[in-house]
C-alpha cells in the first residue's frame, strides 16, 4: 500500500480527526491544514477539528478556519483516532509534546511535512521536497481524485504563494507554478490571497522595519547581514518572516539574520540565503531549530545586549 492509499484508509476508517499545525501559524501549514479539514469534513463526511496552540494571525481569517478550530482549553487528545500534523519538522512544533508523546501507540498519527530537517517523527510519514507543504497536500488530494472547491483551492494556493515568496525565492519550481495555476483553475481567489498577506503591513509596522534598516549590521568577511528587533518593537510573526524575506534582496549578502525579543525571553531567530552553495537549515539544527535549505529558524533563551563589537546574548 503506498502512503497516500495509507493515508487516505486510515482517514475513512477514522470518525474524529485532529489536524495539528505548528506554533505562531503561517500561511503554509494553516493553508494547508485548513484545506484538508475542508475536504475530510463535505467531501468525506467525518469529524474533523484543527488545532494550533497559538492564535490564528487576523489577515489569514479569510481562510475561514476558525469554523474547524478547536479552542485550547477543549483539547483532549484521547477524543480522536488519528491525528495530522501539518509542516511540522518535529513534534515540538506543535506546541503540544508532551501531550502527543504520551498517546504515542494508542492513536495513529500522521506527518506531512515538506522541511529537509524532518524527523519522521510518526506513524506515517508523508515527507517529500516540495515549495510547500501546501504542494504535498495539493498531490495527495489529486491522486484522491478530490474535488478542489474554491476554497480548498484558495486554502492551497495561500500555502505554495506564501512560502514561495510569490515565486520569488529558491523554492519555486515549475511544479509549485504549474500547481498553482491549476488551484487557479479550480477557483483559488489570487487577488484576496495577496490582499492579505503580500498588502498586509500597517504604516507602524513600516515604521519599526524603517528603525530597524538603519541599524543592520554587516561582516564583511563571511558576508552576513544581521538585524535585531528588540522586545519593545511590537512586531507581528507575519511581518517579522516577512523582513526576513525582503532582507534576501541584498546581493552581496550570503546569509541573512534576523533576531527577534519575545517579552518570555526568548529570541527567534531567522535565516534566510539565496546562495545556492549555503543550505541555512544546516545552521539552525546546530541551535536546535530547522526548516529548509534557503529558509529556516531557531530559538533561544536570553536578551540581546548592544555591545562596541555587535550583538551578544545575555
Amino acid at each position: 500500500m503506498t502512503a497516500t492509499a495509507e493515508l487516505f484508509d486510515r482517514i475513512e476508517q477514522s470518525e474524529n480527526i485532529l489536524i495539528a499545525c505548528h506554533r505562531n501559524p503561517d500561511a503554509d501549514t494553516l493553508g494547508s491544514g485548513t484545506a484538508l479539514a475542508f475536504f475530510i469534513s463535505y467531501e468525506l463526511k467525518k469529524q474533523v477539528k484543527l488545532f494550533c496552540v497559538d492564535s490564528l494571525p487576523k489577515n489569514l481569517s479569510f481562510l475561514n478556519s476558525e469554523q474547524f478550530l478547536l479552542p485550547r482549553d477543549e483539547l483532549n487528545l484521547k477524543n480522536f483516532n488519528l491525528i495530522i500534523c501539518v509542516d511540522c519538522a518535529d513534534y515540538s512544533q506543535t506546541g503540544i509534546t508532551e501531550e502527543l508523546l504520551k498517546i504515542r501507540g494508542q492513536i495513529f498519527t500522521v506527518n506531512i511535512d515538506h522541511h529537509q530537517t524532518n524527523t519522521q517523527y510518526a506513524d506515517l510519514n508523508i515527507v517529500k521536497s516540495a515549495s510547500a507543504t501546501a504542494e504535498i497536500i495539493c498531490k495527495l488530494l489529486m491522486e484522491k481524485k478530490a474535488t478542489f472547491t474554491k476554497e480548498i483551492s484558495t486554502a492551497l494556493l495561500t500555502g505554495i504563494i506564501s512560502d514561495t515568496t510569490y515565486f520569488t525565492n529558491a523554492g519555486t519550481t515549475k511544479e509549485s507554478m504549474s500547481l498553482a495555476s491549476e488551484l487557479m483553475k479550480s477557483g483559488a481567489n489570487i487577488k484576496t490571497i495577496v490582499k492579505n498577506t503580500w498588502k498586509k503591513n500597517s504604516p507602524e509596522a513600516l515604521k519599526i522595519w524603517g528603525k530597524i534598516l538603519s541599524q543592520l549590521e554587516f561582516n564583511e568577511e563571511h558576508k552576513i547581514v544581521t538585524a535585531v528587533i528588540g522586545r519593545d518593537d511590537s512586531l507581528a510573526p507575519e511581518v517579522f518572516e516577512g523582513l526576513a524575506n525582503f532582507l534576501t534582496t541584498l546581493y552581496e549578502a550570503n546569509i541573512i539574520l534576523v533576531m527577534r525579543e519575545t517579552p518570555d525571553n526568548l529570541i527567534k531567530c531567522s535565516l534566510r540565503t539565496i546562495k545556492d552553495h549555503i543550505d541555512v537549515a544546516k545552521l539552525a539544527q546546530k541551535f536546535g531549530g530547522g526548516g529548509l535549505a534557503k529558509a529556516a529558524g531557531f530559538s533561544l533563551t536570553g536578551r540581546l545586549e548592544k555591545t562596541e563589537h555587535g550583538w551578544r546574548i545575555v
